[in-house]
């Protein structure tokens, strides 16, 4: 569950529980751009390394619109690894947001999974406009997360699976997944009603 401003740190965070090896988990987490898609209230719209001195590690820019606070950012994050296998962090050059911590520990025969974002505190004069920038989006995030991790291991084996759904699928605006899914399930309700429809009449007969 999301916290904040735990023990005077500005922090929210969120944890899943995973029938998977921590290892896994941490090594699917290190795909930024996927793990970023993943939310399904952030629509990116550019993910490119980014030059400069803003340390340490790699780098990256990240344009995006957070659909849950209506806000459009333009960051550049920096890679810190803080423990090899098991946390890192992702910090900000700016906003209100100043990093997301990644993390990742062993729980009974699976592992769980943090995403933390710590805040930096807030100006006093500026107080009511840079709490807008407060990402709402933590938990559904972390729910979306769960899901995939569990229809990748269900369904990763058949050929295409990972091809579909994390280029293509995850290529779309979060609202284009959503209308994708709309079309999914109206298609198979459709089709059951079919199938429904062709025992009847076979059965009449």
């Amino acid at each position: 569950m999301p916290a904040a401003e735990a023990g005077g740190e500005n922090a929210a965070w969120v944890t899943v529980d995973l029938p998977l090896a921590p290892l896994e988990v941490f090594d699917f987490a290190t795909g930024l751009e996927r793990l970023f898609r993943l939310n399904p209230y952030l629509q990116i719209e550019e993910w490119s390394e980014a030059p400069g001195p803003f340390a340490p590690g790699k780098r990256w820019r990240l344009k995006a619109l957070n659909e849950m606070n209506g806000m459009r950012f333009d960051v550049a994050l920096a890679l810190e690894e803080l423990e090899p296998g098991r946390r890192f962090l992702l910090a900000r050059d700016r906003g209100l947001k100043r990093a997301l911590e990644v993390s990742v520990a062993p729980r009974g025969a699976g592992s769980a999974l943090t995403l933390k974002e710590h805040y930096h505190a807030p100006d006093e004069a500026r107080r009511e406009e840079q709490l807008k920038e407060v990402d709402a989006s933590l938990t559904p995030w972390g729910a979306a997360l769960r899901r995939h991790l569990i229809s990748r291991r269900r369904w990763g084996w058949l050929p295409g699976y990972r091809l579909l759904g994390e280029r293509f699928w995850l290529s779309m605006t979060p609202s284009q997944r959503r209308i994708g899914r709309l079309l999914i399930w109206v298609t198979a309700l459709e089709f059951a009603v079919f199938l429904a429809v062709v025992a009847v009449f076979a059965a009449a007969r």
